[in-house]
């Protein structure tokens, strides 16, 4: 067994893993103060980090295409509903790569429910790794959009994230430097993996949250959220101030240098006091945890992290506390667990020693865990073409093609079968819709449907209410009524003469017995007209059956083939069955679909790599004049490097239309895109689903 520090209590291999923090608490670590020529000189490697997540105009515009395309396909599904993008990259200080946050607003949603019925849609579309997530406290559906390569949030009336994005976007707008700090600070938290809420450490908003505070402290930007015009909100019967003074302007005083900013931000959270203080930025400065009510409760993380019982305890809330500019009772420390507290002190030590010795900025940001971030660098579109000869992607191609346009006729075939479906399951409840596209006979078929369907309810309302009313079925009346009248009627013998309060009695019987025959054998003529009505549905049922199931041979031989189908016998007396078969059928369509939108975009694919390879002297398409493209040689340009998803439209937005000598014709700047792009790229629906014009 290890020994343990007498200090930390951390075991030697813990020690060893928060080597800064543990020389700190034990009194050992030592951060002197560096010179400004050391400072300095980390200028140019953080100009570059800048730089290199600086968005490009191409990113901006999949953004506003997949905006637009999800407004379409998903948001417009719901009435009065509204899809707005949130989150860093909309406050403009989200490093390259970073997830599109959308916030579908909806009034009195069940949002539960429509988590999964947005993740349904989604991977209809073609979307993949799609992720419901209904348990959270704000339900979400992640997706990735294998077009764009954008991986995207859907929350469902994330209401207060929108504020929270226009109060960082607004700072962003006062100085240069929070934009480039708040940069600097994520891509080294994201590399030292300690940006990763879901593991338990902090999240990328709350790092720039933190930039903002230190920025403010640095009074290199104001506390926008001071003033005494206040602006109050309700959202779900809580009232929210968020107060945003966009007046206000930075005084430009402070001119430190972004090198001198980001050194003081690692020292000035080094060494915070984070035992007895709460970061907020909406108060302009740190509030006592007494002031604010957020004790800093057992067990710590140490405690946690010595523990030796098989399941630890879990660690104490408000550690490391940050409060939410407009939600106040929001900590956004709650998600950092035990390891991630001591990760996040740890690494703030780390940064702010190395940078005081002048180590490299590259040094400083060494990547802890590649294999997470792997996934958030754009993949080569063509790596697994590069090897291969023009003949084996053709056959690809080819083949690719075939099985685009096999799986058509069988989404073809679903897609009447689920209407056919649809139609029986409506008609069987008398509630179908007499439309054009229906022959006569049939459409007469469907109203006598409709017209029995209301003779069967009254019918039956009629009869139930007279059996409810009658005690005894026909027969026993028609017994009693005979033993009766035989009484009333037979010879009286003198020795017991009944009394006449006794024949009243008998006779009042003898009516009501009477009465209730009538109406008994109402009910039973009722009964049998109900049956007979009854078969008669059934047999129009059969005939509106054969109609529906009239499809060709070529179409009932793919709907043999639909796995999701075999097996589902029709029962035609239970439109259950009908809708069991309907949801069937969509879960297949929405199979067959998903597949043929990767179908789609590896054709797309595979022709813009045999377009790319065997692009002539010209570069690009035949004909253009376009000089970025030219290749310096005859040989096929794949030598130039991989071909990434981000880099695919800054590929062809440089590629010109074909000239000629014809009179140009206005086209809308839509039309000119897509005869620029000819027939590249993932199809998906309206949005690239063309082709190219022979």
């Amino acid at each position: 067994m290890s020994s343990k520090c007498e200090i930390t209590g951390l075991s030697q291999e813990d020690s060893k893993l928060f080597e800064y923090l543990h020389s700190q608490l034990t009194g050992k670590l030592e951060i002197n103060e560096p010179e400004k020529e050391m400072i300095s000189s980390f200028g140019k490697p953080l100009e570059n980090t800048v730089s290199n997540n600086k968005g490009h105009k191409s990113d901006d515009r999949r953004r506003e295409n997949l905006l637009k395309h999800l407004q379409k396909s998903v948001a417009s599904k719901f009435s009065n509903s509204k899809l707005t993008p949130f989150g860093s990259a909309e406050s403009d200080l989200a490093l390259k790569g970073a997830d599109f946050d959308l916030c579908l607003q909806i009034q009195e949603a069940n949002q539960k429910k429509i988590i999964k019925r947005i993740g349904g849609m989604l991977r209809g579309q073609g979307m993949e790794s799609v992720q419901t997530l209904t348990g959270a406290k704000v339900p979400i559906v992640k997706f990735v959009d294998p077009r764009s390569g954008f991986n995207v949030d859907i929350s469902i009336n994330n209401i207060l994230a929108l504020h929270n994005t226009r109060l960082l976007a607004n700072y962003a707008k006062l100085d240069k430097r929070v934009r480039e700090l708040a940069i600097c600070v994520k891509y080294w938290a994201l590399h030292r993996d300690i940006s990763d809420a879901p593991n338990g450490t902090f999240s990328s908003y709350a790092w720039s949250v933190l930039v903002i505070n230190h920025l403010i402290q640095e009074k290199v930007i104001p506390n926008l959220q001071s003033g005494e015009d206040r602006t109050i909100i309700e959202i779900e019967k809580r009232e929210y101030d968020i107060t945003i003074n966009e007046e206000l302007s930075a005084d430009k005083s402070n001119q430190k240098s972004l090198p001198e900013l980001l050194y003081s931000f690692f020292m000035n959270y080094a060494t915070y006091d984070w035992n007895d203080k709460i970061i907020s930025i909406r108060n302009g400065e740190s509030i006592s945890r007494d002031e604010k009510g957020w004790m800093n409760e057992e067990p710590s993380a140490l405690d946690v992290s010595n523990s030796e019982e098989e399941r630890p305890p879990r660690m104490g809330e408000h550690h490391l506390s940050i409060e939410d500019p407009f939600d106040v009772e929001h900590d956004l420390s709650r998600v950092v667990r035990a390891v991630g507290e001591l990760k996040i002190r740890d690494e703030l030590l780390r940064a702010a020693k190395l940078m005081s010795e002048g180590t490299k900025w590259k040094d400083i940001c060494g990547t802890v865990n590649p294999d997470r971030l792997k996934d958030m660098e754009p993949e080569d579109l063509f790596h697994d073409l590069r090897d291969k000869s023009d003949g084996i992607v053709k056959g690809m191609l080819d083949k690719t093609k075939a099985e685009i346009e096999a799986l058509e006729k069988r989404i073809e075939a679903l897609d009447a079968e689920r209407n056919s479906t649809i139609r029986m399951a409506r008609a069987m409840r008398g509630v179908i819709d007499e439309t054009s596209d229906l022959r006569k006979e049939h459409k007469a078929i469907i109203t006598g449907l409709k017209d029995r369907n209301k003779n069967l309810d009254s019918i039956k309302t009629q009869r139930d209410k007279i059996n409810s009313d009658i005690i005894l079925p026909i027969h026993m009346i028609e017994d009693e009524l005979a033993k009766v009248y035989s009484r009333l009627t037979e010879e009286i013998d003198i020795h017991r003469v009944p009394s006449l309060e006794k024949e009243k009695i008998q006779f009042a019987w003898f009516l009501e017995l009477q009465a209730m025959h009538g109406k008994a054998r109402e009910a039973s003529e009722l009964h049998q007209r109900f049956i007979n009505l009854v078969k008669e549905q059934k047999g129009e049922i059969k005939k509106l059956k054969v109609y529906e199931t009239k499809h060709d041979e070529t179409t009932m031989k793919l709907l043999e083939q639909e796995p999701l189908l075999k097996d589902k016998n029709i029962n035609s007396n239970e439109a259950r069955s009908y809708d069991r078969r309907v949801q069937n059928i969509q879960k297949a369509l929405r199979e067959r679909r998903g597949e043929m939108h990767k179908l789609r975009r590896e054709s797309g694919r595979l022709e813009a790599w045999m377009r790319k390879k065997n692009s002539g002297p010209q570069g690009g398409r035949r004909g253009g004049n376009n000089k970025q493209f030219k290749p310096k040689s005859s040989k096929p340009k794949e030598a130039s490097g991989p071909i990434t998803l981000g880099d695919l439209s800054g590929l062809l937005s440089g590629l010109s239309t074909d000239s000629s000598s014809k009179k140009e014709k206005k086209v809308s700047s839509k039309k000119a895109g897509m005869k620029r792009l000819g027939n590249l790229g993932a199809h998906r629906g309206s949005r690239s689903h063309f082709k190219k014009k022979e």
